[in-house]
């Protein structure tokens, strides 16, 4: 399925869908972020987009008219803003952006937007909870969380997921991992500097109990590491793609859940 960008669109044409009581506005929220010597800045960007394209067709599906508005590239990046290349909004600053321009989408008659989120950062997640409360003064205005969310969800971090790596320690697999290093390979492979993957060692790190223990780093959880958590080495296009058709129908199901509760 082709998802339209609204980007693309007219006046004309952006009005009539924004009357259309079946539109749904894709707004993929990214960063500008250092993913180890192996990855690109823009991983978390370009998640953000792979989930909207591959969430539109079960929206589609159930009735729905989805709707991929530009993203949003830089966003609440803490973790990792000592590093070289890392392009890191305040909270505040992020929380305004997403509000206003939501808040213009809203403007115009667009009633559903649904935040599309590959960055799980706490800063990043922290501002999109912050803006949808800001959002929630807006009469007749529906936001919702896709992918990484500040509300509990287990379609990202599903065990089925974690059941499909080849790591010897899936649960210690996060940042620039065999997971995300996968889902580069899927779908942008000219990215992925594979001949460094070949040569990275596995870095494991308790980054859940970091985070529990307020605010951290990257370098602070390994000062000695590259800026990757786990092993990269492992990663395949193939764990990459099923990865993401699951985590995109089990995120699907919940929007359109949620969807038709505030019809």
């Amino acid at each position: 399925m082709t998802l339209r960008r609204l980007a693309e669109c007219t006046w004309p044409e952006a009005a009539r869908l924004a009357r259309d009581r079946r539109t749904v506005v894709l707004l993929p929220l990214g960063a500008v972020e250092q993913h180890g010597p192996h990855l690109p800045l823009l991983v978390d960007w370009l998640g953000a987009e792979e989930l909207a394209r591959r969430i539109a067709p079960h929206l589609k599906r159930a009735g729905w008219r989805p709707i991929l508005a530009p993203s949003l590239p830089y966003g609440a990046s803490p973790l990792a803003e000592d590093w070289s290349g890392t392009v890191s909004l305040s909270v505040p600053t992020l929380r305004r952006v997403i509000v206003e321009i939501v808040r213009g989408l809203a403007r115009h008659g667009f009633r559903r937007v649904v935040l599309t989120n590959y960055q799980a950062d706490p800063g990043q997640l922290r501002a999109m909870a912050l803006a949808r409360r800001d959002l929630s003064r807006v009469r007749g205005l529906t936001v919702l969380f896709a992918g990484f969310s500040p509300e509990p969800s287990e379609a990202m971090l599903t065990p089925r997921v974690t059941r499909m790596l080849r790591s010897s320690r899936p649960e210690r697999e996060w940042h620039s991992g065999e997971l995300e290093t996968s889902m580069m390979l899927d779908a942008a492979p000219h990215l992925v500097r594979r001949d460094v993957v070949r040569r990275l060692r596995p870095v494991w790190v308790d980054w859940r109990a970091a985070l529990r223990g307020g605010p951290t780093t990257f370098r602070k959880m390994a000062p000695r590491g590259g800026g990757y958590f786990g092993a990269p080495a492992g990663a395949r296009a193939a764990t990459g793609r099923k990865a993401m058709t699951l985590r995109a129908r089990l995120i699907a199901s919940e929007l359109v859940a949620a969807l038709r509760r505030r019809r």
